[in-house]
């Protein structure tokens, strides 16, 4: 990449340090956050290509995503989520919030394979994922009585860092 490292770059929110780096944003989309929150959650350390294929099967319901944050009614908000097959406990399938997410993905691996030929894009690790407030779209529901009320919508900022890690371990290996 071209860009400077050592200064934070703007829109996203850590140091792009690292050689064999390659990274996404996608800007204010119509998605509920807490979806996001927890894939991210879900997905951050897998390899790209089967983080991919996990969310691909999380869109035809075979696999849920594990909702682990605000699972209890009571203890920060009433967003129970029933719980799902195996040993997982509370969990959901949030198939928009996945659409994009794949996309997300597969664009940063499209990053990875036109800036370093030599990387199998698919074999990067995900080691940065993350879900941000984005716009606020303010809107107005009219009431009874002349009034009106808001009806805020939020958006949703993703960033993803994709890194390849096998070069770091071929360099411990030729150490010994």
């Amino acid at each position: 990449m071209s860009r400077d490292r050592s200064k934070p770059q703007p829109g996203y929110t850590q140091l792009l340090q690292g050689g064999r780096l390659a990274v996404a944003r996608a800007v204010n989309r119509d998605i509920h956050h807490k979806h996001c929150y927890q894939i991210a959650r879900a997905v951050k350390g897998m390899y790209a290509g089967d983080a991919v294929e996990y969310l691909e099967k999380v869109i035809k319901q075979e696999v849920a995503i594990p909702y682990t944050r605000r699972s209890r009614a009571g203890k920060g908000g009433n967003t129970m989520a029933g719980h799902r097959k195996g040993k997982m406990g509370p969990g959901r399938y949030p198939r928009n919030a996945s659409i994009a997410f794949i996309k997300l993905i597969e664009s940063a691996m499209d990053n990875a394979r036109q800036h370093h030929e030599d990387i199998d894009a698919e074999d990067m690790v995900i080691t940065h994922l993350a879900a941000h407030r984005g716009q606020v779209k303010k809107g107005m529901r009219p009431r009874a009585r002349g009034r009106a009320t808001p009806n805020n919508h939020y958006q949703v900022n993703l960033e993803i860092f994709i890194e390849d890690l096998s070069a770091e371990d071929e360099e411990e290996e030729d150490d010994y």
